[in-house]
């Protein structure tokens, strides 16, 4: 027993190693808390806390850029521009939020709703989003033109698949986490959403102004805050709550 147990600490070192150790500068996630895929079981702990706060965009707010959709009259959208960065009231839009630190075997109850990603005048709505494991993620299109919806997943299952008419859906499981992979359009270029994919429930994404809001139990926690932009760090800070109270933490990005 303790040869197959130094033999399995050894294999699990060496995978370590040769992916580099670090993800590329993104915290890990957080361990999954036990009880199954989800964390799931009885009940779960109830998240009685909150943690909100601003993501402060440093600087001159990035230039509008605007697309053009005239090549394809079925996406009918004169005001399309980039989202790569959107910055509303000083606070940058579509950061996503998320617990990195240990939960300390902490179970949360599985999500059952479902999360609905739009294809609207050829464009994503919303531009990103997050989801726990096991949680329906459904894309749809209400276009009077056809898609191509193309999930780039590194780590759970990738699909590519058309939707050619207005109406037609997409009903999409994720069961592994995974931090943070685009769905884009291969008809419209200029199309793409970004998902963060999470085995708890300890997540968000920032809004107008970059303000959010985050619903979690009491406690010491580290939150990871991410763009789509690689070249500006994930950052994350530490904040501790009390049951029932609410917390400010505050966040600022600066494009390189």
């Amino acid at each position: 027993m303790r040869k197959n147990m130094l033999f399995l600490a050894l294999v699990s070192l060496l995978a370590y190693s040769a992916c580099g150790g670090d993800n590329n500068g993104i915290p890990p996630l957080p361990p999954a808390p036990p009880g199954g895929d989800n964390g799931g079981g009885g009940g779960g702990e109830p998240l009685n806390s909150t943690v909100k706060g601003k993501i402060s965009w440093e600087g001159e707010a990035p230039k509008v850029q605007p697309i053009s959709t005239s090549a394809d009259p079925g996406c009918k959208n004169d005001s399309l521009v980039n989202e790569h960065y959107v910055v509303s009231d000083g606070g940058l839009e579509n950061v996503i939020l998320y617990v990195s630190s240990d939960l300390g075997g902490r179970k949360f109850q599985p999500k059952t709703e479902t999360i609905t990603l739009d294809q609207k005048g050829c464009h994503y709505i919303p531009h990103a989003l997050t989801l726990q494991t096991g949680e329906t993620l459904r894309i749809q299109n209400s276009d009077e033109t056809a898609h191509n919806v193309h999930a780039w997943a590194m780590i759970n299952m990738g699909f590519n698949e058309a939707q050619a008419h207005k109406g037609d859906t997409k009903d999409v499981k994720f069961d592994k986490e995974e931090m943070h992979f685009p769905i884009k359009c291969d008809v419209h270029n200029w199309m793409n959403a970004f998902v963060g994919v999470f085995k708890h429930p300890l997540h968000t994404v920032s809004k107008k102004g970059g303000a959010f809001e985050m619903k979690l139990p009491a406690g010491k926690w580290d939150i990871t805050a991410i763009h789509e932009d690689e070249k500006m760090a994930p950052q994350t800070k530490t904040v501790e709550v009390a049951d029932g109270a609410t917390a400010e933490l505050n966040f600022t990005f600066k494009a390189k």
